[in-house]
C-alpha cells in the first residue's frame, strides 16, 4: 500500500468554537493519538473528502504532513480510527489517527476487489452474490495491500468463494475464519408463470 499523502496544521487551542471555527472555514477538527499523548490538528476537508472518495478510502495508512508541530515532527505514519459525521448531512465532522510504527504489526481493514472475466456462472444466468466486501487482516505497514483481489472469473452456478481460497501474501495474515463466504454465484432467477403460481396456491388448500 502506497503511503497517502494528507497535509494538515498543529493546532493549539480546542474547544468547541473553535471546532466551529475551523469547520465554518472549510477544515475540520483532528487528533493524532501516539503511545502516550496526543496532537490536535486542522484539516482541509475537500481534501479529506477527496481521499475518501478514493479506492481504499478511510482505510489507507496516511503519511500527516503536520505544519508547526512543536515538537518539531513534520510527518507521522497513521491510520484512521474513528471518523465523526454529521448524522443529518453525513458531512465529515472530525477524524481520530492512530500513528504507526514501520516495525510493529498492525490491524486494519481491507477492501475486497472483484478481478477477473465476468464469472462462468453469471454468463450462465446466475446472480453474483458478494456476501463481505472488507477483511481484517495484521501485518507491517510496508505489506499493507491497498485491497485484496478474488478473481471469481471461473466460479459456476452454485460456487462459493471462501477466505481460504484468497491467494497468499508473505507477511500478511487475514483475522476472519478461513470459512466466511466471499463470494457466491446464486442461480439464475426464474419468474413465476399465472399456471404455476395458480397451482401453488390450490396446493396450500
Amino acid at each position: 500500500m502506497q503511503n497517502v499523502e494528507i497535509k494538515a496544521e498543529y493546532r493549539a487551542n480546542n474547544g468547541k468554537g473553535v471546532a466551529r471555527t475551523l469547520r465554518r472555514d472549510g477544515r475540520i477538527p483532528a487528533v493524532l493519538y501516539s503511545k502516550g499523548k496526543s496532537t490536535s490538528l486542522s484539516l482541509l476537508l475537500s481534501h479529506v473528502q477527496k481521499i475518501f472518495h478514493t479506492h481504499a478510502g478511510s482505510h489507507s495508512i496516511f503519511q500527516l504532513e503536520v505544519a508547526g508541530r512543536p515538537d518539531g515532527a513534520g510527518t507521522a505514519m497513521a491510520l484512521i480510527r474513528a471518523v465523526q459525521r454529521d448524522p443529518i448531512t453525513g458531512r465529515i465532522m472530525h477524524l481520530d489517527f492512530f500513528e504507526l510504527s514501520e516495525k510493529d504489526l498492525v490491524k486494519n481493514r481491507v477492501p475486497v476487489e472483484i478481478v477477473g472475466e465476468l464469472p462462468i456462472g453469471v454468463k450462465l444466468g446466475g446472480v453474483l452474490e458478494h456476501n463481505v466486501r472488507e477483511l481484517m487482516v495484521e501485518c507491517l505497514p510496508s505489506v499493507m495491500p491497498d485491497h485484496l483481489k478474488l478473481d471469481a472469473s471461473s466460479l459456476g452456478i452454485n460456487a462459493t468463494f471462501y477466505v481460504r481460497d484468497l491467494p497468499m501474501v508473505p507477511g500478511l495474515r487475514i483475522l476472519e475464519s478461513p470459512d466466511t463466504v466471499l463470494v457466491h454465484i446464486l442461480p439464475p432467477r426464474t419468474e413465476s408463470t399465472p399456471e404455476a403460481t395458480a397451482g401453488a396456491e390450490s396446493a396450500k388448500k
